[in-house]
């Protein structure tokens, strides 16, 4: 929530007094003379002195602003998700009413058992803990969203944590989303403008944050990909399987065959060369779609157009997690950014389609 101050404007008050001259005539007599009757004089008309102008006070200082009472921070700002934390150091942090919201949803008995469990498990399953985030306010679940996702990350600099947390207070979904509880409908019309703000999330972190953070979705999707390595080789032309074989031992080839699709193509890596580069695109195309979902026909085909582009992008992920771990930080995150160009092929549903697929890539990794 953005606040505003507004300035304070002091009145100047200027008193005037106004002085009152009487003249007073005095009239002589002779005290021979047969006296006359003493005419009444007539007062002469009193010409007021000009008014003489109070000085006004200089005006006051302006009130300094109350320095912030560290006390008044949201105890969600700085929680430390971590294996052994349980329930009761979540619950602890949130309103009567949440807790009662909950209590009424799971019922007493179970949220007496959620009080002492290992709050972390709720990451690996967001349905299961939708009715237990449904109670809670906007401000305190973005903030428990992004302690989620700092502890999935491995844990990041504070001042990335804090970028991260203000990117969703502008835009929840960016942070709900990575809790399961966004899009349960069928809208898809904020799919768009949430990528936008995950993009933002991901430009509040340091290099070797983004390369960490990058690998371990990866990860994540490939071990949910549908698909295994003998897809991978079914997408080879016979020459290209011939060669492949002739290169690779029987057990190489049986690894390839049952690993998840960039396993696959990592162990490959060394046999590229018997792979034609229309191919190696091919591949490229089709292990997004095993991991995130269907793609139109006008997507796969600017995919296509995408990775013939950008060969520096096809060639970093096939060439392994492990080597991509090892990479100079810097390195790494000037060709991946180059590769966040692929999301302009995709629509909104493919987008949210995505978002929920890197939900359950990161959630896998607890």
């Amino acid at each position: 929530m953005i606040g505003y101050t507004l300035g304070r404007r002091w009145l100047w008050v200027i008193s005037l007094a106004t002085l009152l001259v009487l003249a007073v005539v005095a009239c002589g007599s002779d005290p021979t003379a047969t006296p006359e009757p003493t005419a009444t004089p007539t007062p002469p008309t009193a010409t007021p002195l000009p008014p003489t102008a109070t000085p006004a006070p200089p005006p006051p200082a302006d009130t300094p602003e109350p320095e912030e009472d560290p006390s008044a921070m949201n105890p969600l700002e700085k929680l430390v998700l971590t294996p052994a934390t349980t329930g009761r150091d979540l619950f602890g942090s949130l309103s009567e009413e949440e807790t009662n919201c909950i209590k009424s949803n799971i019922g007493e008995a179970f949220f007496g058992l959620m009080m002492d469990a290992p709050i972390m498990q709720a990451a690996a399953s967001p349905e299961a803990a939708a009715p237990v985030f449904g109670c809670i306010n906007e401000e305190n679940l973005v903030l428990i969203g992004v302690a989620f996702m700092d502890a999935q990350s491995g844990g990041w600099e504070e001042s990335t944590r804090a970028c991260i947390a203000e990117v969703g207070r502008r835009h929840p979904d960016s942070i709900y989303v990575r809790l399961g509880l966004a899009y349960t409908g069928e809208s898809t019309t904020d799919a768009g403008e949430t990528h936008l703000y995950n993009l933002e999330i991901y430009d509040c972190m340091s290099n070797e944050e983004k390369r960490d953070f990058t690998l371990d979705l990866w990860e994540g999707v490939d071990r949910n990909a549908q698909a295994t390595g003998a897809d991978v080789v079914g997408l080879l032309s016979e020459q290209e399987i011939a060669c492949v074989m002739g290169e690779l031992s029987v057990e190489e080839m049986a690894t390839v065959a049952t690993s998840k699709p960039l396993e696959a193509v990592t162990i490959a890596n060394k046999v590229i060369h018997c792979i034609d580069p229309a191919t190696e695109l091919e591949i490229f195309v089709q292990g997004l779609t095993w991991g995130l979902g269907e793609f139109s026909e006008d997507s796969l085909e600017c995919l296509r157009g995408f990775a013939e582009e950008n060969p520096q992008y096809v060639t970093l992920v096939r060439s392994g997690i492990e080597n991509m771990r090892t990479m100079d930080a810097d390195e790494f995150v000037s060709i991946v950014d180059a590769g966040l160009g692929q999301y302009t092929c995709m629509t909104d549903q493919e987008l949210q389609n995505i978002q929920i697929a890197f939900t359950n890539a990161m959630s896998a990794q607890q």
